[in-house]
């Protein structure tokens, strides 16, 4: 690439230098053409007009040639005014020759006026070579001279006036057509020369350059085998360990993957798949002119069969229900677990709702034939609420939500049957909107308080934190389960003053009421991440209080990563600033990529406790629970086991390294002052778990 420019300033230099070197041969014929003109007119009519013309022209002529030596001693400085000086006066010279040819008008002899005419067309013939490298010093000499001529031919009175003014015209536009052309070709060559030079100048530039790259390449060439000789033999070894690493890690990634879209205990679709396929069957119903729908099953006196006999038979009878459900159903048609006992099914391509009554019938039937699980004959039913599209609903959200509303008026009115969605189902809204209503005065009439379950160190006995839980208790409804009003608390907008009072009412309870070593979590909703006000405000708090802010542990789950990952980051981050702890709640039941937790500060892991029934039985759930707990230490998290409910599912995680554990086993939840008490039985806990 050329790096120098001609400038302007540069190429008008060297254009007018000829020029200027020019002007003495130039003014020197314009001296002897003028004593030409004195001695032709000499004795005319005209010799008072030849004298002083004669004499303009060779003062003007020598007065440049004066100019242009001190340009050309100046040695190009001040060069545009040197210039305009040149040009004038050779306009001033071309005027004064055009009025030797006007005066011409009047002369009777024609030889005489035509050798007057040969000097003006010999002046303006040879005055290309020296003045059209500046094009307009020869055109203000050429066309005052030329317009002078073309009018006295054009005045002549004889026959080949027109003739003459014709033929002269067309010699005037040769000679300006010839003088723009040297002009062109002129500062065509001078840029072409001024380019060629910056060019070789660039060129050995960039030999010099590549030469100096070329021996750095050659000496970091050096340097660099050097470097990969010594480090070949620690990568083979690094590598080896590393495959081993990631066929691990690979298969915990797979196994959460799956558990991400599976229900872990029947293997069924769980809700996410389930909203998918439902997504997928609207749109092929939809396309195809033909109906769907959605059974919403919950299994009835399940509950009392799960207390009475106990989680082990419970889990078995809702596989065996599994299986009934899939043998049942065409294979076009999709069963998932919604979560405890009940199930959702996708019924596609109907012609009409009869289909669906059948399915359901057969359903029904096959679950009241009795069941055998372990010497145990169980007898249960179902309550199927049935929603249709497009009549019922066009979103998979809504018509799940009317099928489940169908649902309960099936179990009202006595459970082992169908029921189809219709509008009429108000009672369920209009509980919920009273309950909405009731929510909305909760904080204030103090219905709300907190309590805390207990998280130990299983090896030593010793508690090490709590986690807080909010409860209501409603003067019309009663105690209400978390389940049915923190979603209202999310809908509605009130999880920002109820999220302040929790935190308020903790950091009042750790700094009155328990010891410096003891941590409260308190559970945030994705709402509340999304409002960087509430960092200042926990803060606030803390400061008043005055306790350590590592007191204070924040738990969140799976899906708020993968909702907005970059946003939760922020939350987090400001959050951890302060001092708090920051734990990852659920793990297990969503998907989280290892690189969100390497990028989060994320102190606690707690695993779901989906992961942790039954584990001493089962090998899946121990390798899963085992890579994640080798990939917490690894970056530098702590684990606490949710659910741990029976001492083989303690012991398993003893057995894994486990430390701190949370479950019924141990304590349900306990109210302020239960806490008190349960810190001063840590000795008895001791005692009955053997440490």
């Amino acid at each position: 690439m050329i790096r120098h420019s001609l400038t302007d300033n540069a190429l008008l230099k060297k254009q007018v230098s000829p020029l200027f070197n020019a002007t003495l041969p130039g003014g020197l014929a314009n001296i002897f053409s003028a004593c030409l003109i004195f001695v032709f007119l000499q004795n005319t009519a005209q010799e008072s007009y030849a004298i002083i013309l004669s004499t303009i022209i060779i003062v003007l002529s020598f007065i440049r040639i004066f100019v242009s030596r001190l340009y050309l001693k100046a040695n190009g400085n001040r060069l545009r005014p040197y210039i305009y000086s040149h040009v004038f006066l050779t306009f001033l010279i071309g005027v004064t020759w055009g009025a030797c040819a006007y005066i011409q008008l009047d002369v009777v002899d024609d030889s005489l006026r035509s050798l007057v005419f040969l000097i003006n067309f010999g002046l303006i013939a040879s005055s290309i070579a020296t003045l059209s490298t500046y094009i307009l010093a020869y055109l203000v000499y050429m066309i005052p001279q030329s317009l002078a001529i073309l009018y006295v031919f054009l005045n002549l009175d004889n026959d080949y006036h027109l003739y003459s003014s014709a033929a002269f015209a067309i010699l005037a536009a040769l000679m300006i057509s010839t003088s723009v052309s040297f002009n062109r070709r002129y500062t065509r060559e001078l840029e072409l020369k001024y380019k060629n030079k910056a060019l070789i100048v660039d060129l050995n530039d960039e030999v010099h350059h590549r030469k100096q790259a070329q021996i750095e390449l050659e000496k970091s060439k050096r340097d660099l085998e050097m470097k990969v000789e010594a480090r070949t033999k620690d990568l083979v070894e690094i590598n080896t360990s590393l495959e081993k690493v990631i066929e691990k890690k690979e298969e915990a990634e797979s196994s959460l993957q799956y558990l991400a879209y599976h229900d872990e205990l029947t293997g069924l679709p769980n809700r996410n798949l389930l909203i998918d396929r439902i997504a997928q069957s609207i749109k092929t119903s939809s396309r195809d002119n033909q109906q769907m729908a959605i059974l919403f099953l919950d299994l009835d006196r399940f509950k009392n069969i799960n207390d009475s006999l106990g989680h082990a038979i419970g889990d078995k009878l809702i596989k065996e229900v599994a299986s009934r459900l899939y043998a049942t159903l065409r294979s076009r048609d999709t069963v998932s677990r919604n979560g405890g006992d009940e199930f959702v099914i996708v019924l596609e391509r109907l012609k009409n709702s009869n289909e669906a009554i059948n399915v359901a019938k057969k359903i029904i039937s096959c679950l009241t034939s009795t069941f055998e699980i372990f010497s145990h004959k169980i007898h249960i039913g179902a309550s199927i609420g049935i929603s249709i599209f497009p009549s019922d609903g066009e979103t998979p959200l809504v018509l799940i939500r009317n099928a489940d509303t169908a649902m309960y008026r099936a179990k009202k009115n006595g459970g082992n049957q169908l029921q189809f969605y219709d509008k009429s189902m108000s009672n369920q809204l209009r509980d919920r909107l009273e309950l909405e209503s009731e929510l909305h005065n909760a904080l204030n009439n103090n219905e709300l308080y907190m309590v805390y379950q207990p998280q130990i160190n299983c090896n030593s006995g010793v508690t090490i934190g709590f986690e807080s839980l909010i409860r209501w208790d409603n003067a019309k409804f009663g105690e209400i389960p978390p389940d049915r009003f923190v979603p209202l608390l999310e809908e509605t907008g009130l999880i920002y003053s109820v999220g302040e009072w929790i935190v308020s009412t903790v950091v009042e309870f750790v700094s009155s009421d328990i010891k410096d070593n003891i941590c409260i979590s308190i559970n945030l909703s994705s709402l509340q991440c999304d409002d960087l006000k509430f960092v200042d405000f926990v803060k606030d708090e803390i400061n008043e209080k005055g306790i350590d802010p590592a007191q204070i542990e924040f738990e969140i789950t799976e899906s708020l990563l993968i909702k907005d990952f970059e946003k939760t980051k922020l939350f987090l981050d400001e959050l951890h600033s302060i001092g708090c702890v920051i734990a990852l709640d659920d793990f297990g039941t969503g998907y989280t990529s290892m690189s969100y937790l390497a990028r989060l500060p994320i102190d606690v892991i707690k695993i779901d406790k989906s992961l942790i029934r039954n584990i001493n039985e089962n090998k899946n759930l121990q390798s899963i629970v085992r890579a994640i707990v080798t990939m917490s230490k690894s970056l530098g998290m702590k684990n606490i086991f949710e659910g741990v409910e029976t001492d083989a599912e303690l012991a398993e995680i003893k057995n894994m390294n486990g430390e701190l554990i949370q479950g019924y086993l141990f304590s349900k939840p306990l109210n302020t002052a239960g806490v008190n008490e349960w810190l001063n039985m840590d000795n008895d806990f001791k005692s009955r778990l053997n440490f």
